[in-house]
């Protein structure tokens, strides 16, 4: 049996950790005056909780809720957990790389927020602008044909060949193929050769950006995605509950009902498989 108590001390533990470099005067700092019994929740389900089930190490934890973050455009809630990501040692650059990756998912207006609240966030600390002074090397291509090849190979060496079929044949590459071939030249061929990511991390983002802004039939598609890449069941589960969390969870239930329709059709019927 799990105790409010147990909650409540894993709580604190993980507090001791993660809120080394908060600022004392943060916009949540007075909630106790104003409700003891939200403090009590936020604390006991989220960070005692939530963020300590098993299934998912804590970076992706960190990535997943920086992400929904991100599609919410809340300033002090991104603020809060890029410093979270930052103290669990996610550099500078990798932060930034969540917003790279997710600017052909949420748009250009979240995700210019999203870096100035992170630039702002990682000012903060002289440790952290040391490491943004480090600039991640990344190697442009010249041309967008080139990139488009070096898509192609990403794509099939992360997703399989089924996957590459499934996107040369949506509908966009018809209507709309120049602005088409733009996207995927650079969201595959630039953003997914960078190093500030993993594969898998790049994963987490695509997944919690699709559950975040509704999009069930391509989240649908990258739930698969995810499993040819290597996830688990329980991975892709937990990131859904994760970012639900800042997302609110009736957007977990919409998401778990795709992920159990591609679990079905691949005959993954263990909740641990």
């Amino acid at each position: 049996m799990t105790t409010a108590a147990e909650l409540a001390r894993k709580a604190r533990n993980l507090h001791a950790f993660i809120d080394q470099y908060v600022p004392a005067a943060r916009l949540t700092g007075a909630l106790p005056d104003v409700s003891k019994d939200y403090v009590k929740l936020q604390e006991e389900v989220m960070w005692g909780g939530v963020w300590q089930v098993p299934g998912l190490d804590v970076t992706l934890r960190s990535i997943a809720t920086i992400a929904a973050q991100c599609c919410n455009g809340w300033g002090f809630g991104l603020q809060h957990q890029i410093r979270v990501g930052l103290s669990v040692g996610m550099s500078p650059q990798r932060v930034k790389g969540i917003f790279l990756q997710l600017i052909f998912y949420v748009g250009i207006p979240a995700t210019v927020f999203a870096l100035s609240q992170a630039q702002r966030t990682i000012n903060e600390q002289k440790i952290w602008q040391d490491e943004d002074a480090e600039p991640l090397h990344a190697d442009w291509l010249d041309s967008v044909e080139a990139k488009l090849e070096r898509g192609r190979r990403i794509r099939g060496s992360n997703w399989g060949q089924d996957a590459e079929t499934a996107l040369d044949n949506r509908l966009s590459h018809e209507l709309a193929p120049e602005t088409a071939a733009l996207v995927d030249a650079y969201n595959f061929g630039e953003v997914w050769a960078r190093g500030d990511l993993t594969p898998t991390e790049r994963t987490v983002c695509i997944l919690v950006a699709l559950m975040c802004r509704g999009h069930w039939k391509q989240l649908r598609e990258h739930i698969g995605y995810a499993l040819d890449l290597g996830m688990s069941r329980r991975e892709i589960c937990e990131v859904f509950s994760q970012a639900g969390w800042y997302r609110g969870w009736p957007c977990v239930e919409e998401a778990l009902e795709q992920a159990d329709l591609v679990f079905t059709e691949r005959g993954m019927t263990s909740p641990r498989s």
